[in-house]
């Protein structure tokens, strides 16, 4: 992924002004539009960043977020949509596209060292690959989470969390391809984490597999009971984990 980036606002203002030199004094090329869809068509080689700044008549993005969620699940591209803007805003952004296509939200007054921070780290680090399938891992117990990673991190790009409440705050500015849940946690359990997951408009969607260290038959009696995508035993080898890991995907 480079370094350009489709900039969507109704309005030039000085302030949309001073967050593209922001932009740009970091060494990213901007592309400026304002919230029509012809006039995006119209861009040659179409930057895969999005960044809509929602000041104004929130309605009149509407068509333009239907298109830009479009292009967002497009098959085989990889791309990115930040949303600022107040809160309220960007709720009503999320009614057209889902939180779980939304990389990152910003809330006005925006900080726009916190944004190109984001986006430098999206861009250079290492450990995200474009085209991987993204994953949490939410598990309580930090060695399990970082043994995880360590396993599924070659093929995919892993994210991690040690707790519900944790994994529910990365997820309302962060979208994922799959979680892979813990069941029994301290506070919140996996059980519970999932029921909130599922009554989420903005996460039910998201597919769940979790993880127990048990394979008695109640346990796997009540993890099955929940109806998540399948379980994986935490015993099971690194291989065999990811294997089945890829037999999802696969299966998708």
């Amino acid at each position: 992924m480079d370094r350009r980036i489709l900039f969507v606002s109704e309005q030039q203002s000085f302030l949309v002004t001073a967050m593209i030199k922001s932009l740009t004094d970091a060494s990213f090329n901007v592309t400026l539009v304002q919230p029509d869809i012809v006039s995006i068509q119209l861009i040659s080689h179409l930057p895969d960043i999005f960044i809509v700044y929602l000041e104004g008549n929130v309605p009149t993005f509407n068509g333009t977020l239907k298109y830009l969620k479009k292009l967002l699940t497009e098959e085989g591209k990889d791309r990115v949509l930040y949303l600022l803007g107040s809160q309220l805003e960007i709720n009503q952004a999320y009614e057209l596209v889902p939180k779980s296509l939304v990389s990152s939200s910003f809330v006005r007054p925006v900080n726009m060292k916190d944004v190109v921070n984001r986006l430098n780290t999206l861009i250079t680090d290492d450990s995200i690959s474009f085209g991987k399938k993204r994953i949490l891992v939410v598990d309580d117990d930090g060695m399990m989470l970082r043994t995880m990673k360590n396993w599924l991190s070659k093929k995919y790009d892993v994210y991690m969390a040690n707790s519900g409440v944790n994994a529910i705050a990365f997820l309302a500015s962060n979208r994922v391809d799959l979680i892979l849940l813990d069941y029994e946690m301290p506070v919140a359990s996996g059980l519970q984490v999932f029921e909130m997951l599922k009554s989420d408009e903005h996460t039910k969607d998201i597919p769940v597999i979790f993880l127990t260290a048990k394979d008695d038959k109640e346990t796997v009696m009540k993890v099955l009971a929940a109806k998540p995508e399948k379980y994986l035993l935490k015993t099971m080898s690194p291989e065999a984990l990811v294997h089945s890991v890829d037999d999802f995907f696969k299966g998708k």
